[in-house]
């Protein structure tokens, strides 16, 4: 609502109460403990993923032993893509998306040093490559993607259907 503007009332007299717009950062609704514990929410699914993946990333399958399928890497890469589109769709703004990737980028790049007993989670093979390059790309892809805008579906209003006719114009296309 534009400070010049008054505020809508009802044309019927009814006193209805009258809700102001939502705060261009609350396009929810949502209280601010709410947008906080969802943001610490997307953190920790971002290093339980990153976790994760690391773990299973090494998981392959032979397939009738002429190759091996990694398919621990293949649905580590899958399961953060969906994690970090899902948080971009039903977030109002990429924050939540960012904090879970870099939560994710952040624990597997510690989970890819050598532990003080000489383990590595992370070898440098192909496989261990394509986790660590691949889903930081997967994140990266993911969170400068454009937001795409909402398809509206056209309101009847019981004008003419094609938006150069004429306004006395009937639509006779039963």
């Amino acid at each position: 609502m534009l400070p010049d503007q008054p505020a809508y009332t009802p044309a019927c007299g009814s006193a209805a109460p009258v809700h102001a717009p939502a705060a261009p950062g609350d396009e929810l609704g949502t209280s601010r403990g709410s947008r906080i514990l969802g943001y610490i929410a997307a953190l920790l699914l971002g290093a339980l993923f990153g976790a994760i993946g690391t773990v299973v990333h090494q998981i392959d399958v032979s397939v009738f032993g002429l190759f091996d399928l990694p398919v621990g890497l293949i649905l580590a890469l899958v399961a953060i893509g969906l994690l970090l589109t899902g948080l971009r769709l039903i977030a109002p703004s990429r924050l939540a998306a960012m904090l879970a990737a870099a939560a994710l980028i952040g624990v597997v790049a510690l989970l890819t040093l050598e532990s003080p007993g000489g383990s590595v989670l992370v070898p440098a093979g192909t496989v261990g490559l394509v986790w660590l390059f691949g889903s930081t790309l997967i994140a990266v892809v993911v969170i400068a993607w454009p937001r795409l805008a909402a398809r509206r579906r056209p309101v009847a209003t019981g004008g003419p259907v094609h938006p150069d006719a004429r306004p006395d114009a009937v639509d006779s296309t039963w």
